[in-house]
Protein backbone atom coordinates (compact mmCIF):
# COMPACT_ATOMS: atom_id res chain seq x y z
CA UNK A 1 0.00 0.00 0.00
CA UNK A 2 1.50 3.21 -1.30
CA UNK A 3 0.56 6.74 0.67
CA UNK A 4 1.77 10.13 1.58
CA UNK A 5 2.88 8.77 4.37
CA UNK A 6 5.25 5.89 2.48
CA UNK A 7 4.84 2.05 1.08
CA UNK A 8 3.38 -0.31 3.82
CA UNK A 9 4.38 -3.85 2.88
CA UNK A 10 3.95 -6.21 6.02
CA UNK A 11 1.97 -5.70 9.00
CA UNK A 12 3.82 -7.51 12.16
CA UNK A 13 0.63 -8.02 14.66
CA UNK A 14 1.22 -8.65 19.06
CA UNK A 15 -2.06 -10.38 19.96
CA UNK A 16 -2.91 -9.75 23.68
CA UNK A 17 -4.79 -11.64 26.43
CA UNK A 18 -6.28 -9.91 29.21
CA UNK A 19 -7.95 -12.77 32.08
CA UNK A 20 -10.06 -12.53 35.03
CA UNK A 21 -12.25 -15.10 37.07
CA UNK A 22 -12.29 -17.26 34.13
CA UNK A 23 -13.15 -14.51 31.57
CA UNK A 24 -10.92 -13.71 28.91
CA UNK A 25 -10.60 -10.66 26.71
CA UNK A 26 -8.18 -10.00 23.38
CA UNK A 27 -6.85 -7.17 21.95
CA UNK A 28 -4.61 -6.29 19.04
CA UNK A 29 -1.35 -4.14 18.47
CA UNK A 30 0.17 -3.54 15.18
CA UNK A 31 1.93 -0.80 15.39
CA UNK A 32 2.85 1.66 11.84
CA UNK A 33 5.70 4.28 12.74
CA UNK A 34 5.30 5.68 9.79
CA UNK A 35 1.86 6.75 10.69
CA UNK A 36 3.23 8.54 13.99
CA UNK A 37 2.93 5.41 16.21
CA UNK A 38 5.74 3.83 17.94
CA UNK A 39 7.89 1.12 16.98
CA UNK A 40 7.02 -2.61 17.36
CA UNK A 41 9.93 -2.91 19.72
CA UNK A 42 8.44 0.12 21.97
CA UNK A 43 4.80 -1.53 21.35
CA UNK A 44 6.45 -4.65 22.96
CA UNK A 45 8.12 -3.42 25.52
CA UNK A 46 5.60 -1.32 26.91
CA UNK A 47 2.92 -4.05 26.55
CA UNK A 48 5.11 -6.70 28.72
CA UNK A 49 5.46 -3.73 31.22
CA UNK A 50 1.91 -3.04 31.30
CA UNK A 51 1.74 -7.05 31.73
CA UNK A 52 3.68 -6.62 35.01
CA UNK A 53 1.80 -3.52 36.29
CA UNK A 54 -1.97 -3.56 35.04
CA UNK A 55 -3.38 -0.96 36.90
CA UNK A 56 -1.99 1.29 34.76
CA UNK A 57 -2.17 1.38 30.78
CA UNK A 58 0.40 2.02 28.41
CA UNK A 59 1.98 5.14 27.33
CA UNK A 60 2.79 4.51 23.50
CA UNK A 61 -0.47 5.19 21.29
CA UNK A 62 -0.49 1.74 20.17
CA UNK A 63 -0.08 -0.06 22.84
CA UNK A 64 -2.80 1.71 25.33
CA UNK A 65 -4.99 1.10 22.75
CA UNK A 66 -4.59 -2.71 21.87
CA UNK A 67 -4.78 -3.47 26.16
CA UNK A 68 -7.73 -0.61 25.97
CA UNK A 69 -9.06 -3.32 23.85
CA UNK A 70 -8.58 -6.03 25.49
CA UNK A 71 -9.78 -4.70 28.75
CA UNK A 72 -12.70 -3.84 27.50
CA UNK A 73 -13.83 -6.99 25.61
CA UNK A 74 -13.01 -9.01 29.05
CA UNK A 75 -15.61 -6.43 30.58
CA UNK A 76 -18.14 -7.41 27.60
CA UNK A 77 -17.12 -10.97 28.55
CA UNK A 78 -17.79 -10.68 32.37
CA UNK A 79 -21.39 -9.15 31.43
CA UNK A 80 -22.11 -12.01 30.14
CA UNK A 81 -24.31 -10.40 27.28
CA UNK A 82 -23.96 -11.62 23.63
CA UNK A 83 -23.36 -9.18 20.90
CA UNK A 84 -26.46 -9.30 18.54
CA UNK A 85 -25.80 -10.20 15.17
CA UNK A 86 -25.15 -7.12 12.97
CA UNK A 87 -23.60 -5.85 9.42
CA UNK A 88 -22.07 -2.25 8.70
CA UNK A 89 -21.46 -0.98 5.47
CA UNK A 90 -17.70 -0.56 4.84
CA UNK A 91 -15.86 1.14 1.62
CA UNK A 92 -13.33 -0.40 -0.67
CA UNK A 93 -9.92 0.83 -0.42
CA UNK A 94 -8.17 1.85 -3.96
CA UNK A 95 -4.75 2.82 -3.57
CA UNK A 96 -3.73 2.10 -7.21
CA UNK A 97 -0.83 4.57 -8.78
CA UNK A 98 -1.85 3.40 -12.32
CA UNK A 99 -4.76 4.00 -13.83
CA UNK A 100 -5.02 0.42 -14.88
CA UNK A 101 -4.84 -0.69 -11.65
CA UNK A 102 -7.58 1.73 -10.49
CA UNK A 103 -9.94 1.20 -13.08
CA UNK A 104 -9.79 -2.80 -11.77
CA UNK A 105 -9.66 -1.70 -8.65
CA UNK A 106 -12.98 0.20 -8.90
CA UNK A 107 -14.33 -2.45 -10.88
CA UNK A 108 -14.26 -5.50 -8.46
CA UNK A 109 -14.87 -3.22 -5.72
CA UNK A 110 -18.54 -2.49 -7.63
CA UNK A 111 -18.73 -5.78 -8.76
CA UNK A 112 -18.50 -7.36 -4.92
CA UNK A 113 -20.81 -4.75 -4.09
CA UNK A 114 -19.23 -2.21 -2.19
CA UNK A 115 -21.27 0.95 -2.00
CA UNK A 116 -18.29 3.72 -1.60
CA UNK A 117 -14.39 3.51 -2.75
CA UNK A 118 -12.12 5.43 -1.14
CA UNK A 119 -9.12 6.24 -3.54
CA UNK A 120 -5.62 6.99 -1.95
CA UNK A 121 -4.26 10.72 -3.46
CA UNK A 122 -1.25 12.51 -2.83
CA UNK A 123 1.19 10.35 -3.20
CA UNK A 124 2.29 11.27 -6.67
CA UNK A 125 1.69 14.44 -8.54
CA UNK A 126 -0.94 16.63 -9.00
CA UNK A 127 -1.14 15.55 -13.02
CA UNK A 128 -1.78 12.45 -12.06
CA UNK A 129 -4.03 12.50 -9.15
CA UNK A 130 -6.38 14.36 -11.45
CA UNK A 131 -6.29 11.78 -14.16
CA UNK A 132 -6.81 8.84 -11.53
CA UNK A 133 -9.70 11.08 -9.98
CA UNK A 134 -11.39 12.01 -13.63
CA UNK A 135 -11.23 7.66 -13.87
CA UNK A 136 -12.55 6.99 -10.49
CA UNK A 137 -15.39 9.44 -10.92
CA UNK A 138 -16.30 7.90 -14.79
CA UNK A 139 -16.24 4.42 -13.47
CA UNK A 140 -18.33 5.49 -9.86
CA UNK A 141 -21.96 5.30 -10.71
CA UNK A 142 -24.10 7.29 -8.92
CA UNK A 143 -25.28 5.30 -6.10
CA UNK A 144 -21.20 4.63 -5.30
CA UNK A 145 -19.71 6.95 -3.51
CA UNK A 146 -16.32 8.19 -4.28
CA UNK A 147 -14.06 9.26 -0.68
CA UNK A 148 -10.42 10.35 -1.33
CA UNK A 149 -7.51 10.11 1.36
CA UNK A 150 -4.78 12.79 0.92
CA UNK A 151 -3.05 11.59 4.16
CA UNK A 152 -2.07 16.18 4.72
CA UNK A 153 0.14 15.01 1.43
CA UNK A 154 -0.86 18.30 -0.43
CA UNK A 155 -0.22 21.42 0.15
CA UNK A 156 -3.15 24.18 0.28
CA UNK A 157 -2.04 25.28 -3.10
CA UNK A 158 -2.19 21.27 -4.92
CA UNK A 159 -5.13 20.57 -2.91
CA UNK A 160 -6.99 23.35 -4.96
CA UNK A 161 -5.71 22.78 -8.51
CA UNK A 162 -6.61 19.03 -8.22
CA UNK A 163 -9.88 19.57 -6.59
CA UNK A 164 -11.01 22.41 -8.71
CA UNK A 165 -10.06 20.35 -11.64
CA UNK A 166 -12.41 17.55 -10.66
CA UNK A 167 -16.04 16.95 -10.85
CA UNK A 168 -15.89 18.48 -7.30
CA UNK A 169 -19.67 17.41 -6.85
CA UNK A 170 -19.59 13.47 -7.14
CA UNK A 171 -16.47 13.75 -4.34
CA UNK A 172 -18.22 12.92 -0.97
CA UNK A 173 -15.19 13.62 1.22
CA UNK A 174 -11.69 14.08 1.17
CA UNK A 175 -9.49 13.31 4.10
CA UNK A 176 -6.65 15.38 5.48
CA UNK A 177 -5.76 17.47 1.99
CA UNK A 178 -3.34 18.87 3.44
CA UNK A 179 -1.08 18.84 6.93
CA UNK A 180 -2.36 22.08 8.27
CA UNK A 181 -5.95 21.62 9.26
CA UNK A 182 -6.33 25.74 8.89
CA UNK A 183 -6.56 25.40 5.03
CA UNK A 184 -9.72 22.92 5.38
CA UNK A 185 -12.53 25.36 5.68
CA UNK A 186 -10.82 27.30 2.35
CA UNK A 187 -10.32 24.21 0.82
CA UNK A 188 -14.25 23.30 1.15
CA UNK A 189 -15.39 26.58 0.27
CA UNK A 190 -13.58 26.97 -2.39
CA UNK A 191 -14.53 23.03 -3.78
CA UNK A 192 -17.67 22.23 -1.85
CA UNK A 193 -15.98 18.98 -1.08
CA UNK A 194 -16.51 17.68 2.88
CA UNK A 195 -13.37 17.51 4.62
CA UNK A 196 -12.87 14.58 7.18
CA UNK A 197 -9.90 14.61 9.82
CA UNK A 198 -7.62 11.29 10.81
CA UNK A 199 -4.54 12.01 11.40
CA UNK A 200 -5.26 14.85 13.32
CA UNK A 201 -7.24 13.33 15.79
CA UNK A 202 -4.22 12.72 18.06
CA UNK A 203 -5.16 14.22 21.26
CA UNK A 204 -8.07 16.17 23.13
CA UNK A 205 -6.07 19.73 22.58
CA UNK A 206 -5.96 18.92 18.79
CA UNK A 207 -9.52 17.42 18.60
CA UNK A 208 -10.68 20.47 20.64
CA UNK A 209 -8.75 22.88 17.76
CA UNK A 210 -9.94 20.97 14.63
CA UNK A 211 -13.89 21.83 16.24
CA UNK A 212 -12.91 25.37 17.00
CA UNK A 213 -11.75 25.86 13.34
CA UNK A 214 -14.48 24.23 11.95
CA UNK A 215 -12.26 22.67 10.42
CA UNK A 216 -13.93 19.45 9.84
CA UNK A 217 -17.15 17.71 9.00
CA UNK A 218 -16.01 14.59 9.68
CA UNK A 219 -14.15 12.55 11.96
CA UNK A 220 -12.27 8.86 10.78
CA UNK A 221 -11.64 7.71 13.88
CA UNK A 222 -8.95 4.51 14.21
CA UNK A 223 -9.76 2.76 17.43
CA UNK A 224 -6.43 1.34 16.91
CA UNK A 225 -3.84 4.03 17.93
CA UNK A 226 -6.32 6.55 19.35
CA UNK A 227 -6.70 4.74 22.98
CA UNK A 228 -9.30 1.72 21.66
CA UNK A 229 -12.78 1.81 22.51
CA UNK A 230 -13.17 4.00 25.34
CA UNK A 231 -11.54 6.55 23.77
CA UNK A 232 -13.48 5.87 20.44
CA UNK A 233 -16.61 6.57 22.19
CA UNK A 234 -15.59 9.87 23.97
CA UNK A 235 -14.48 11.07 20.44
CA UNK A 236 -18.16 10.07 18.73
CA UNK A 237 -19.28 11.74 21.72
CA UNK A 238 -17.66 15.24 20.71
CA UNK A 239 -18.21 14.65 16.97
CA UNK A 240 -22.31 14.54 17.71
CA UNK A 241 -22.02 17.42 20.07
CA UNK A 242 -20.60 19.38 17.58
CA UNK A 243 -22.67 18.29 14.36
CA UNK A 244 -19.31 16.08 13.12
CA UNK A 245 -20.14 12.79 10.95
CA UNK A 246 -18.06 9.82 12.42
CA UNK A 247 -16.29 7.19 10.50
CA UNK A 248 -15.00 4.29 12.28
CA UNK A 249 -11.47 2.81 10.03
CA UNK A 250 -9.12 0.30 10.01
CA UNK A 251 -4.81 1.25 10.84
CA UNK A 252 -4.49 -1.73 8.30
CA UNK A 253 -5.58 -3.90 11.45
CA UNK A 254 -5.41 -7.98 12.04
CA UNK A 255 -8.76 -9.78 12.65
CA UNK A 256 -8.90 -8.61 16.63
CA UNK A 257 -8.44 -5.21 15.97
CA UNK A 258 -10.72 -5.44 12.86
CA UNK A 259 -13.61 -6.79 15.21
CA UNK A 260 -13.53 -4.55 17.81
CA UNK A 261 -13.65 -1.74 14.86
CA UNK A 262 -16.92 -3.31 13.52
CA UNK A 263 -18.18 -4.01 16.93
CA UNK A 264 -17.34 0.09 17.55
CA UNK A 265 -19.28 1.22 13.91
CA UNK A 266 -22.51 -0.49 14.85
CA UNK A 267 -22.57 0.88 18.60
CA UNK A 268 -21.40 4.35 17.61
CA UNK A 269 -22.78 4.81 13.92
CA UNK A 270 -24.37 1.48 12.27
CA UNK A 271 -26.02 3.48 9.07
CA UNK A 272 -22.30 4.90 8.30
CA UNK A 273 -20.16 3.29 5.47
CA UNK A 274 -17.09 2.62 7.26
CA UNK A 275 -12.82 2.10 6.70
CA UNK A 276 -12.97 -1.79 7.80
CA UNK A 277 -13.05 -3.33 4.44
CA UNK A 278 -9.01 -4.01 4.30
CA UNK A 279 -8.69 -7.64 5.10
CA UNK A 280 -8.29 -7.70 1.38
CA UNK A 281 -5.28 -6.21 0.88
CA UNK A 282 -3.53 -8.90 3.27
CA UNK A 283 -1.75 -11.44 1.33
CA UNK A 284 -2.43 -14.12 3.93
CA UNK A 285 -6.05 -14.79 4.45
CA UNK A 286 -7.51 -13.36 6.82
CA UNK A 287 -10.57 -15.29 9.07
CA UNK A 288 -14.24 -15.01 7.45
CA UNK A 289 -16.12 -12.71 9.89
CA UNK A 290 -13.69 -9.49 9.08
CA UNK A 291 -13.68 -10.14 5.25
CA UNK A 292 -16.37 -7.80 3.57
CA UNK A 293 -19.35 -9.57 1.66
CA UNK A 294 -21.00 -7.44 -0.33
CA UNK A 295 -19.47 -4.42 0.96
CA UNK A 296 -20.46 -5.13 4.04
CA UNK A 297 -18.58 -6.57 7.43
CA UNK A 298 -20.63 -9.25 9.38
CA UNK A 299 -20.95 -9.79 13.49
CA UNK A 300 -22.52 -13.42 13.26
Amino acid sequence: MVTAHGTTTDRRIIEITAKQDGFVGYGEAAPLPSFGAETFEETQTALTEWSKNPDSLPDPPVARSGAAAALDHLHQSKSQTPLQPGAVAVQALIGGLETASVERQISDAINDGYRAVKLKVAATDTASDIERIDLAISLSESQVLLRLDANGGWTKRQALAVLTSVEASRIALVEEPTSDPSNWGKIKEETGIRVAADEHLTDRQQIDRLIELEAAQTFVIKPSILGGPPATRVIAALAATNDIDIVISSFLDGPIALRTARDLALELAPEQIHGLGTAPLFVEDLPQDVQPINGHLHRL
